[in-house]
């Protein structure tokens, strides 16, 4: 009669599996240290330090200082650090300072933006694990030869010292 075995939600999933409910920060929240959820995130607040989750959305009234990981990444407040998601969105009203690793960007216009970004894919990357952010996007950004090993190539001489005519 009250058996949870075969209690359904309203859209039809078993009662106990995930919600779609994100965990929220709210407004006058301030995290110091890292998150981790397999859920969604949603940050109305100020976070210093990492996040890692399916889905984080920064809010207008946000700050977070730290880098974010997961599979979709919506801002629309301040950020500063890095970013490594599938999708990353910036709103009109983001303001971020960050490396961006991402298979697609979408900026609206009105965002600020300072930083690289940095186009990947999960092939080339491989599966997302527990590693953090900085040791997975160090190693693939491209480092500029040390300035005594660029030389100049030799330019051959071409006789007459100007374009030929005929």
């Amino acid at each position: 009669m009250f058996s949870r075995a075969n209690s359904k939600q309203a859209d039809g999933t078993p009662s106990g599996s995930k919600s779609s409910v994100p965990s929220i920060i709210s407004a006058d929240l301030r995290i110091t240290g890292n998150l981790e959820s397999d859920g969604d995130i949603q940050i109305d607040g100020s976070v210093d330090g990492d996040i890692r989750s399916g889905r984080i959305t920064v809010s207008e009234t946000a700050v977070v200082k730290g880098a974010l990981e997961a599979e979709t990444v919506r801002i629309a407040g301040k950020v500063t650090g890095q970013i490594k998601a599938r999708q990353v969105t910036l709103l009109k009203s983001a303001k971020v300072v960050a490396d961006v690793m991402q298979e697609s960007i979408a900026v609206e216009p009105g965002a600020s933006f300072e930083g690289n970004c940095r186009h990947y894919t999960r092939d080339a990357v491989g599966p997302p694990t527990s590693r953090k952010v900085e040791a997975l996007i160090a190693p693939t950004m491209p480092r500029k030869p040390p300035v005594e090993a660029v030389k100049p190539s030799p330019v051959a001489a071409v006789g007459g010292g100007g374009p030929q005519s005929s």
